[in-house]
């Protein structure tokens, strides 16, 4: 793993740890920028790095974002996330700023892959990345991923695995559709996915292979007054490769930290924090977006999140097994042809010295080993088919859930204190959850606006906390 990436065009982003001297977008100036730490690679980490260095385009004044990470890009839990961007519960009904935060991160997601196209033209030298190898320090064309896509959109289906969950897919649709006449919308509206309600037989013959339980199928066949829906269906649902989507979004900073007044320049450092006092040594910002490790930099009463650790497989499917993501208790995401990701385990007893070995497992370990056969049991019952398909990979990552609130289970973020107790109160983004990938790019737009203009309501209210209040 490599300390550094490298930049685009005329500029390009000084390597090693520290640097002393400014790499200017624009030569001849003096002007000295303003430092920000970013102390995580995840979701909510590059994707603040690019709000922060876009924004502060957007006001002229030089920005010196530096994002520092132990494991390098999508390194944690970020890395092993199944991609599957949506914006329904389990129920069929939407988040809360579902429709918004899918919009923010599909704007992401098309930015990251415009610069992956871009610098493939261009560099010479490529760090891997956390997942084990796509591309490797002598060139980006290479490895067996590379012609896969960053992100595709084959569409999302979430079967229902009772006949409860069938009605309420039928409920939750017909509300929508109620709401979305009342207020004037069609399908063609920029943040409608065009969700719908499928049969059983339509549901079968996008995922061939599923299974129903017989009371769906009853209560199918009855065709009640509200009736009974196989699947909520959603045809522009997208399937992302996070780690190549992380890895590309941070090209995507060096592109436009390289359009920035003269020392706005985006850095990337290999370093573990355990001291955010001193970060201020250095650094006039820092935002933690360390997700399940924040517990170690700061205190649990001022950051409430409780950790999970889950286990995935990715397997390469049989040609042509599978197009369309599966939701459900346990997911299966195709990742492009070759690979898909199956999980999670659920495991409540996670600490933050788990989230720190997180990444590639070992099957051949017993607790490996253990994993392995719970999820191949998962995967049977999620998606029958996988029973022939092959393991790639075994994966560990651990997340930050948020607490309940009257809006549901939403992410945090804000300011607090330090372990330390000291008089700095670093930024934070934390409490992702399961929905890192909706949440993400919502959040780095909202904390890169506070942090910039240094105004904490510029984070919404269901969401911000101040440990000073």
């Amino acid at each position: 793993m490599c300390d550094c990436m490298t930049a685009h065009g005329a500029r390009a982003v000084a390597h090693g740890a520290r640097a002393d001297v400014r790499c200017r977008a624009h030569g001849g100036s003096n002007a000295v920028p303003r430092k920000t730490a970013v102390v995580g690679a995840g979701f909510a980490g590059v994707a603040l790095a690019f709000e922060l260095l876009e924004g502060a385009n957007a006001r002229g004044t030089a920005l010196d974002v530096t994002l520092i990470d132990a494991r390098g890009i999508a390194g944690g839990a970020s890395g092993v996330a199944a991609g599957l961007l949506h914006p329904y519960t389990p129920r069929g009904k939407i988040i809360w700023r579902g429709r918004e935060g899918v919009a923010a991160a599909k704007r992401l997601i098309s930015l990251a892959v415009k610069a992956e196209d871009a610098l493939d033209v261009v560099l010479n030298a490529r760090c891997d990345d956390a997942d084990g190898g796509w591309r490797d320090s002598v060139g980006r064309n290479t490895g067996e991923r590379r012609n896969d896509a960053v992100a595709r959109a084959p569409g999302i289906v979430r079967p229902a695995r009772s006949a409860k969950q069938g009605v309420d897919f039928r409920r939750a649709f017909n509300a929508r559709l109620v709401a979305d006449i009342e207020a004037f919308k069609d399908d063609d509206d920029d943040d409608d996915d065009g969700a719908t309600c499928l049969t059983t037989a339509e549901t079968l013959a996008l995922c061939p292979g599923l299974v129903f339980t017989e009371d769906v199928l009853e209560a199918e066949a009855r065709a009640d007054d509200v009736g009974c829906a196989g699947a909520l269906y959603m045809p522009r649902g997208v399937v992302v490769d996070a780690p190549r989507y992380l890895s590309a979004l941070w090209d995507a900073c060096s592109i436009v930290a390289s359009r920035g007044v003269a020392g706005t320049r985006a850095m990337f450092r290999t370093a573990t924090i355990d001291d955010v006092e001193a970060l201020y040594d250095e650094f006039d910002d820092v935002c933690l977006c360390c997700g399940a490790a924040v517990h170690a930099l700061v205190n649990a009463d001022d950051v409430p999140v409780q950790l999970q650790g889950g286990h995935v497989l990715v397997m390469k499917p049989d040609d042509g097994a599978l197009t369309t993501g599966i939701l459900g208790t346990t997911y299966v995401a195709p990742l492009g042809t070759s690979r898909a990701m199956v999980g999670p385990t659920k495991e409540y007893d996670a600490t933050v010295e788990d989230a720190r070995r997180a990444g590639v497992a070992d099957r051949a370990s017993t607790r490996g080993a253990r994993a392995e056969s719970a999820l191949r049991d998962l995967a049977l019952r999620a998606y029958a088919p996988t029973s022939s398909w092959d393991v790639v990979q075994l994966k560990y990552g651990v997340r930050a859930n948020p607490p309940r609130s009257p809006a549901g289970a939403l992410p945090l973020a804000g300011r607090t204190k330090t372990r330390a107790g000291g008089r700095r109160r670093p930024w934070f983004v934390a409490g992702l959850g399961a929905r890192g990938l909706v949440y993400h790019a919502l959040l780095a737009r909202w904390v890169a606006d506070a942090m910039l203009d240094d105004d904490i309501t510029a984070i919404p209210e269901d969401v911000r906390r101040d440990s000073a209040q």
